[in-house]
């Protein structure tokens, strides 16, 4: 799960040790306009603040993590989608060696990653 840096659960969830990172990654947002954070040729940063989420479904723990490329002004102002659905969050889920789990198994070749 990843919330906008500008969220305001970010300052509530995150942990005294994760503090000067996510401190950090916050700054460097704010220094940013919104089209330069989800220009599509910029590399996404982010950092783990410290928090779980619980995925109703199975009761797995999720971290949550802070990035540049969700924003406050637009949609939900989170992303807890699959990283396999769109570009910025397939690269940072690799970028930071977060797990990418298939959502949607096809043999028919119709559905490619990163086309």
């Amino acid at each position: 799960m990843v919330l906008a840096p500008e969220h305001p659960l970010v300052a509530k969830l995150t942990t005294p040790d994760c503090e000067a990172a996510v401190d950090e990654i916050c700054f460097q947002a704010r220094r940013q306009s919104d089209i330069d954070r989800e220009a599509t040729d910029k590399e996404k940063t982010g950092v783990f603040i410290g928090a779980y989420a619980v995925n109703p479904v199975n009761n797995e723990r999720i971290p949550i993590w802070i990035a540049d490329y969700v924003l406050m002004t637009y949609g939900t102002r989170r992303d807890h989608g699959c990283a396999r659905a769109r570009r910025a969050r397939f690269a940072f889920a690799i970028k930071y060696g977060l797990p990418i789990i298939p959502v949607i198994d096809r043999n028919d070749g119709a559905a490619k990653v990163l086309r």
